[in-house]
């Protein structure tokens, strides 16, 4: 197995790691892939710190060592079903398998993916992850995640972020509101987090992430300057829809404090918050 440097190097964690899975089957037609592995298969969102290793079935009964990167997980899967000629996990046991070994945020990202790719709601998520974590380890986390799952979260990056924010008792209290364009009044405007505060008023919140500037989904065949264009326009009129805006990238996220502290600038804080959260406006399913 192996690829030219260039190639290799241009590539995302996500990628590279789905070209090493892919060359895992074509080698072993018999390998079956699980956990992290086979949520990437499936097309959910994983986090790049998820993929340090390939994870794949052994038999419960008499399982293989581990070796190397390639991570074997004694289990008998429900299902076995097959994605681009990889065999894996059924999606919504690679699901379970990734959330009960997962960080409460990662396990978020996840289960709100799984929300959005079955579109069912919140308490059959629930029943799911109970059905299939049981008692197994990290049992506990998938259960938190999808009692706070949403699928009308657009992005991975959008869960963490939302994730950190429940861990600071700052739960928005809505996520992806529709507004009527102040611009352009027959379109609608939605802002990533909205936050209604104890004094009546309210603030929102933007994740910038840099998927929507490269990633051929959501460029839809733009330029980046294009991308930008279309995207400094979107800011300016959320802007006059006459709330704050707290806007923060994807390292804001992951450093630790730093997201608390800009809401905290835009007014927002645990004690400013009014009582109550997004899980009341909706059941988890996606916007339409």
């Amino acid at each position: 197995m192996f690829a030219t440097n260039d190639y290799w190097n241009a590539l995302r964690p996500d990628a590279r790691h789905l070209h090493i899975v892919r060359a895992l089957a074509a080698r072993d037609q018999d390998i079956v892939f699980c956990s992290h592995s086979a949520a990437l298969i499936h097309g959910l969102p994983v986090s790049y710190h998820l993929l340090d290793a390939v994870h794949c079935v052994t038999k419960a009964s008499a399982p293989s060592k581990s070796r190397g990167m390639l991570k074997r997980h004694g289990m008998t899967p429900h299902e076995i079903t097959c994605v681009d000629g990889v065999r894996v996990i059924s999606l919504v046991e690679a699901a379970v398998d990734s959330m009960v070994s997962a960080p409460f945020a990662d396990a978020l990202a996840v289960a709100d993916g799984l929300l959005r790719t079955f579109d069912i709601d919140r308490d059959v998520l629930k029943f799911i992850v109970e059905e299939l974590a049981e008692s197994r380890r990290g049992a506990a986390i998938a259960r938190r995640a999808a009692a706070f799952a949403d699928g009308r979260a657009e992005s991975g990056g959008e869960s963490i972020a939302r994730a950190v924010m429940i861990e600071a008792g700052m739960a928005p209290s809505d996520i992806q509101p529709a507004f009527s364009d102040p611009v352009e009044p027959w379109r609608e405007v939605r802002p990533d987090f909205l936050f209604l505060l104890k004094d009546g008023s309210t603030a929102l919140g933007e994740l910038d992430g840099l998927d929507k500037y490269d990633d051929p989904e959501l460029t839809q065949g733009r330029s980046t300057t294009e991308v930008l264009a279309r995207e400094r326009r979107r800011e300016s009129h959320l802007t006059l829809l006459g709330m704050p805006v707290v806007r923060f990238s994807m390292h804001d996220v992951l450093t630790s404090g730093r997201l608390v502290y800009l809401l905290s600038v835009g007014g927002v804080t645990p004690s400013t918050l009014a009582p109550g959260d997004y899980r009341a406006t909706g059941d988890g399913r996606p916007k339409k």
